[in-house]
């Protein structure tokens, strides 16, 4: 049955929406700092160099299946190709649990990072307000033109990349003695716990996948999807490597008090004489932030759009724009209840940096629960063009470390945050349900 959905994406836009997805310079602004705040310290390298590997053999498992038909739900349609629909739609269900907790935890801190650069130029409004407006713009880019939309995410991630590689470069610079030197023992010494910062190293990569979501958009998708997902990943590595082992550094220089603030990266450029620095890494962390939310946005809707069409969402959101070629109903009914979500938890108190920090996890334990589905469906079913031996290798390698992963974080969240794991698992078990639900009656 024709999707409806226009095919006007090439190899370059559909890496843009990996990429913005995954939002680099959030990395450099939230989940470094995080894992150090953790105690990861200087083994925060090492804690991405393992999360890099860790996501190479997700990739390549992901990449097994590059000659079943591209679809709108990604890389649930690939747990559908071993392992039958029930699983598929359930980790369709997981995808959109997932990409709905990034559009919120990233558009709250957008919103967090907007407020503070307006306030430098004098004009204070509300987070609040600037929660709904960004998500409104989102939305309106998300339902308009899927180019256009996957265009302004790769501008917009590019620009604030170089903007933290500037500040990148003059951590560097002092590092070396040059014209402004951190002050000797600045800050207390790190500590090296890897597994402290493994889950921020992991929840830095995620969203790559989401490439896959254009399935049926992309010219040529079975060459474009897998370069898209393995340079978005090397790409991506390359990069968090680099700032983990220059930003620790940099970082090492502050008072514990303030590594641990909101924006820790604009008081390490006042810190160098350089408060233009901050305000720029702070102007491209919003950039990257809303890239973010719009990738996941675009994401969830293709994922409600799918739901919608096996009944497990509403049926009447089961149509595409005619004039934009895009799922607009679903991207619409997909949006508004997480913006009020959150618009609610702000309303109640809840800081940004708690948002990002509750949506995130919630989001790490959803992908990870469908890596390792896909990698069952690998080890499940025989895959054309495939040897058995590789197809195996790859995917059980890809299976066990999803597996620790997942074991390890979930046993973290169960002692220090159960209230995570068991909302998690209830928005999976309602999901599971409704599958059911739906099954039966196809």
């Amino acid at each position: 049955m024709a999707s409806g959905l226009r095919r006007c994406l090439g190899a370059l836009p559909t890496t843009g929406q990996a990429l913005a997805t995954v939002g680099l310079t959030i990395t450099a602004v939230i989940n470094i700092p995080a894992a150090l705040a953790a105690g990861s310290g200087r083994a925060t390298w090492l804690c991405y160099a393992i999360a890099l590997v860790a996501m190479l053999l997700v990739v390549e498992t992901l990449v097994l299946f590059r000659r079943h038909p591209a679809r709108a739900d990604g890389i649930a349609g690939y747990v559908d190709a071993g392992l039958g629909r029930r699983p598929s739609t359930l980790a369709a269900w997981a995808l959109f649990f997932g990409y709905g907790a990034l559009f919120v935890g990233c558009l709250s801190f957008f919103a967090a990072y907007l407020a503070s650069l307006l306030a430098a130029l004098g004009l204070a409004l509300p987070v609040l307000l600037l929660f709904g407006l960004g998500g409104a713009g989102a939305l309106q880019l998300a339902r308009r033109d899927v180019p256009v939309s996957a265009t302004t995410m790769l501008v917009s991630e590019t620009l604030s990349v170089l903007l933290v590689m500037a500040l990148c470069g003059l951590v560097v610079l002092a590092a070396n003695g040059g014209s402004s030197p951190p002050p000797p023992g600045a800050g207390p010494p790190l500590g090296a716990d890897v597994g402290a910062g493994l889950m921020a190293a992991v929840l830095s990569f995620i969203g790559f996948e989401s490439a896959a979501n254009l399935g049926e958009e992309v010219n040529q998708p079975q060459q474009a999807i897998p370069l898209a997902l393995r340079a978005s990943v090397l790409l991506a590595g390359g990069v968090f490597l680099f700032w983990a082992v220059v930003l620790t550094e940099g970082l090492s220089w502050l008072p514990l008090a303030v590594r641990q603030e909101t924006d820790p990266l604009l008081a390490l450029s006042d810190l160098l004489r350089w408060p233009l620095a901050g305000r720029l890494v702070e102007l491209g962390a919003a950039l990257s932030l809303f890239g973010t939310s719009l990738g996941s946005l675009t994401a969830m809707g293709r994922l409600g759009w799918v739901l919608a069409r096996v009944e497990v969402l509403p049926a009447e959101l089961a149509t595409v724009n005619g004039r934009f070629g895009t799922p607009a109903k679903a991207l619409a009914a997909s949006a508004l209840p997480a913006l009020g979500l959150g618009a609610v938890l702000l309303l109640a108190g809840q800081t940004p940096q708690t948002l990002y920090n509750t949506f995130g996890g919630g989001a790490v334990l959803a992908f990870l629960l469908v890596y390792g589905l896909v990698a069952l469906a690998a080890l499940q079913q025989p895959l054309a063009g495939l040897a058995t031996g590789r197809r195996r290798w790859t995917a059980g390698a890809c299976l066990l470390v999803c597996t620790l992963v997942l074991l390890s974080y979930g046993q973290s969240l169960l002692q220090g945050q159960p209230a995570l794991l068991g909302g998690s698992l209830a928005i999976l078990a309602v999901g599971a349900l409704r599958v059911q639900r739906s099954v039966r009656a196809g």
